[in-house]
């Protein structure tokens, strides 16, 4: 009797998925720094969410600072071109990283500088 009721329940998962994905490993995002844009004495940051394998971004924004990336700024972009505005910054260098994060982890692109005249 067991057998005659775990043998159907087998046959339904497995039709409900016809493509065996099971090789298939979830990655971070591959995430990219492209530029910076001083706009008086704010700064417009642009990113790319260059892939995200088997997992949807979640999340994706910048951390900037003038002598750490202590400061974040989340974009409310939700596509793989993505950006947003600092706070008003003190006159000075500043350096600046992309990050997106998805159901395995975050990763940041590369750090790049900026200069608030």
């Amino acid at each position: 009797m067991k057998r005659f009721l775990i043998f159907p329940l087998l046959v339904a998962a497995t039709a409900c998925n016809p493509v065996d994905r099971s090789d298939e490993q979830p990655l971070a995002p591959e995430v990219r720094t492209i530029d910076a844009q001083v706009v008086a004495d704010s700064c417009l940051m642009h990113g790319e969410v260059v892939s995200s394998h088997n997992s949807r971004v979640v999340r994706r924004g910048f951390n900037y600072g003038n002598d750490t990336l202590r400061l974040e700024v989340a974009s409310a972009d939700t596509t793989n071109l993505f950006g947003a505005v600092t706070q008003p910054l003190e006159p000075g260098l500043y350096f600046m990283v992309a990050f997106a994060t998805n159901g395995i982890g975050t990763t940041r692109g590369d750090t790049l500088y900026f200069v608030v005249p």
